[in-house]
């Protein structure tokens, strides 16, 4: 079953209340717009794990959320569901947005967007581009900025998305992806110069690279020798039991004539 936790209003005054809001991911102690949100006149709930019913809400928000909202509970609701992202999409869809902009060397910026069925592919709400400072030199440093960056734009743009009056732009370009099991193992910390961390993880690729090819190499030489192997096991079959190794070579030929239909279909 669902929990929803009612985040009470501590001493804000309001006005009569507008929307009744489902706040998933962050909590009022990890972001300020819960309490934007109520100083706008709304009520808010909050919900950090996985929910399974949207009833009975005007507006769904996700930030911070780290579960994807399935199909069925998407069509199932007639509410907007608006997520806040630290990524300038279509670029860096997923997770770690601002480790991946520097690393691919893509867009850095902020977006809030409508939730469809993908994964940070809805239209676009509101986006801004950010340019960072010289003295914003760290991953912590950048990802702080791009949080506020995305905070404010939210409260900016708070009354046209409350009154539903805001016009989504459907995303352009394929633009990136990537999952939470993609950044580098090697990757130090958080803390560390995003410029100098880049060019150790960059040399750890080329050589990572170059051994992976020592290793097809060496693959290759011995599916040569393998290959003689084969030829050398054919050539006494036939000189043994003439008869018998036909009937396993056109057991052969039949098989691999299957396999080449199936690659055919993952082709298509």
């Amino acid at each position: 079953m669902t929990k929803y936790r009612y985040v009470k209003n501590l001493g804000i005054a309001t006005q009569e209340i507008r929307k009744k809001v489902l706040f998933l991911g962050y909590s009022e102690e990890t972001t300020r717009l819960i309490s934007v949100l109520q100083m706008r006149g709304c009520s808010v709930w909050h919900a950090y794990d996985k929910i399974n019913d949207f009833k009975g809400f005007d507006l769904i928000i996700t930030f911070g959320y780290r579960h994807i909202i399935p199909l069925s509970l998407l069509k199932d609701t007639t509410s907007p569901i608006v997520n806040l992202h630290i990524g300038y999409l279509p670029f860096n869809r997923g997770a770690h947005p601002n480790f991946w902009s520097f690393f691919d060397g893509t867009p850095s910026g902020v977006t809030i967007h409508q939730v469809d069925e993908g994964i940070d592919t809805g239209d676009i709400i509101f986006q801004k581009y950010v340019n960072f400072d010289r003295g914003e030199q760290t991953f912590k440093g950048t990802y702080t900025r791009l949080i506020e960056e995305v905070e404010q734009m939210f409260e900016d743009g708070l009354d046209t998305i409350l009154n539903g009056r805001f016009v989504p732009i459907a995303q352009r370009g394929n633009g990136t992806f990537h999952s939470s099991g993609e950044l580098p193992s090697e990757f130090s910390n958080w803390d560390v110069n995003i410029y100098d961390e880049i060019k150790r993880l960059e040399k750890l690729a080329a050589v990572q690279s170059t051994n992976k090819i020592e290793i097809i190499d060496e693959i290759e030489a011995v599916r040569a020798n393998n290959n003689v192997n084969w030829m050398d096991l054919l050539r006494l079959a036939f000189t043994a039991a003439p008869k018998d190794a036909k009937e396993i070579v056109k057991r052969i030929n039949h098989d691999d004539g299957r396999i080449s239909d199936l690659l055919k279909k993952l082709g298509e």
